[in-house]
């Protein structure tokens, strides 16, 4: 797809202005995958590719989580884009982060296999795990508040603090890119952000917690050591 075809697909789609202070998304998720269309379709295949590893709540309960661990290697070599690689590795260490979190509030030791998780921290965060924080604060700044709202079982506020995380991550990618692929990949994670926001319901915020984050963890759960 030539650079002036992304520009007429992002123009063509209403502006997203904010993530918690929406009340609905912009735009139906019919309506965008019509104008998604417009694509080629090696794009809109990547496209499909990058929001299973980096939004796996959408997909059916029948998705082997296995099979798509082993499918972010192949993506990462496949993405053409640094700046879509940095994202998806940020995007996957920060859900063996969150796992890591949980398996900390329960009191459980350190995973005693090698390869407990997928990313590239989940060594790092084998020989940190006596660290409140997983000495991992500088990197993800994020990190404190989340120890904070763990600690307090406050879950609803803990969602919105990783939301806000993956929002600011897609920010700070997008302001080197406004009318190319990497645009249109960025405008529609940011749609799963806002459509998973404005249907949230607190009183799920425990379940939907522990669901993602045992999601997170995929097949490796089962091997890990329990409390």
């Amino acid at each position: 797809m030539v650079e002036n075809s992304y520009y007429t697909l992002l123009t063509s789609l209403p502006h997203i202005d904010s993530l918690f202070q929406s009340k609905i998304t912009p735009i139906s998720r019919i309506q965008l995958d019509r104008r998604l269309s417009m694509l080629g379709r090696n794009d809109r295949d990547m496209l499909v590719k990058v929001e299973q590893l980096m939004h796996w709540s959408h997909l059916g309960d029948d998705v082997e989580e296995a099979a798509l661990i082993k499918m972010a290697p192949r993506l990462l070599a496949e993405l053409d884009s640094a700046a879509m690689r940095e994202l998806v590795n940020w995007r996957l260490d920060m859900r063996t982060v969150v796992a890591a979190l949980r398996r900390k509030m329960r009191d459980a030791p350190a995973p005693a296999i090698p390869h407990w998780s997928y990313g590239t921290r989940y060594a790092y965060i084998r020989r940190n795990w006596n660290s409140p924080t997983l000495a991992l604060q500088n990197t993800f700044p994020w990190i404190v508040d989340a120890v904070e709202c763990l600690d307090k079982k406050a879950y609803k506020q803990l969602e919105k603090i990783l939301l806000g995380a993956v929002w600011h991550k897609l920010d700070e990618i997008g302001v080197n890119h406004r009318f190319d692929f990497e645009a249109v990949m960025i405008y529609v994670l940011r749609w799963n952000l806002v459509a998973r926001w404005t249907s949230y319901d607190g009183e799920q915020a425990i379940g939907r917690f522990n669901d993602l984050t045992e999601r997170a963890l995929g097949e490796f759960a089962a091997r890990l050591p329990q409390p």
